[in-house]
């Protein structure tokens, strides 16, 4: 049992890291949430999920990338869920026959259990798996991380009366508690009772999606829920069953995930330029509207409503939300 396992570690350490704490609950190869789980569907569901839409705009953006490129390259997806969105993407760009035959898809994705479900649903097309994102073929690369980010392990660090703790897990009466633990003095001072998240797991994958942008060609896209202006306070969710849950309890069978903060990420970027805006102004920029009224003519009135339902809440709903970046080379013209 998940919660044996971390009680003995916790008596072990005196206490763990919130990002400790984050990587065994989702990530343990024989506990961990995303190892065991299926998750997209059960607790949550994603954008491509909810709408073909946004694979559509999702599938633009690529084919107008790629002719930056002008040549061959690696689609790239980070955790990839059920697989939904690039067998979207392939499907709607079939049609392109010369993108589409200069396209090698690449999937990172740690979990056994979603990667058999993705080899099932993607059994018709050639994709080659990773379990990490070193592995990949250096070439021009087209990179997506669609909710990636925010599934990642964080750290949490508290500003109070002057002085800078961390988070971390502690066990009291054989129930998890979250504890303060002094720091080292840092010089940044903030409001009383600040929260700072962050997460190095994050900072290491966005500073080699650079890496390979800036030595191969390409774009990165990465959508996510979160923010420019830290909230400072904590972030962390958990969701069980579409509802939320305290992320202490039910400890590998719910969902534990914290909003991303697009401004740090840009920040690790020192070799390539970023462009970050709202999932809606993203989705409206690609022509989502002519699209979606394009789909709604000469259908039943309930499609003509599952689109409009589909449509509003990846605009309206999540649009503002979830932020966009886009990761180029500099001095490379914008797109978007």
């Amino acid at each position: 049992m998940i919660n044996t396992y971390l009680k003995n570690l916790i008596k072990e350490k005196g206490a763990i890291s919130m990002y400790e704490f984050m990587n065994i609950a989702l990530y343990h190869n024989k506990y961990g949430y995303y190892m065991k789980k299926v998750p997209f569907g059960n607790d949550f569901i994603t954008a491509p999920e909810i709408s073909q839409l946004f694979s559509e705009m999702i599938s633009i953006w690529l084919m107008v990338s790629w002719k930056k490129i002008k040549g061959d390259f690696i689609l790239v997806e980070l955790g990839p869920g059920r697989g939904t969105l690039v067998n979207d993407i392939l499907r709607v760009t079939q049609k392109f026959t010369e993108f589409y035959n200069s396209m090698s898809v690449h999937l990172v994705e740690i979990s056994p259990t979603l990667g058999h479900i993705q080899k099932q649903n993607l059994k018709n097309f050639q994709v080659h798996w990773h379990d990490s994102i070193h592995t990949l073929p250096e070439k021009p690369t087209l990179l997506i991380a669609n909710e990636f980010f925010d599934s990642l392990p964080i750290k949490q660090f508290v500003y109070s009366q002057g002085k800078w703790y961390e988070n971390k897990i502690t066990v009291e009466n054989e129930v998890f508690k979250v504890t303060k633990q002094k720091v080292k003095e840092q010089k940044e001072e903030l409001p009383d009772s600040a929260v700072v998240e962050v997460c190095p797991t994050g900072m290491e994958i966005i500073k080699e999606i650079e890496r390979k942008i800036k030595k191969n060609k390409g774009s990165a896209l990465i959508i996510d829920y979160g923010y420019l202006n830290p909230p400072y306070r904590s972030t962390i969710q958990s969701i069980k069953e579409h509802k939320y849950n305290d992320f202490l309890k039910n400890i590998g069978d719910a969902d534990i995930t914290a909003h991303v903060n697009f401004k740090a990420l840009q920040g690790y970027l020192q070799n390539t330029e970023a462009t970050i805006m709202t999932q809606r102004e993203f989705l409206y920029s690609l022509g989502i509207m002519e699209r979606t009224n394009m789909l709604m003519q000469n259908v039943t009135n309930e499609k003509r409503d599952q689109i409009l339902k589909g449509f509003l809440r990846i605009t309206e709903n999540m649009g503002t939300l979830f932020k966009v970046m886009i990761i180029y080379p500099i001095n490379e013209n914008k797109v978007f």
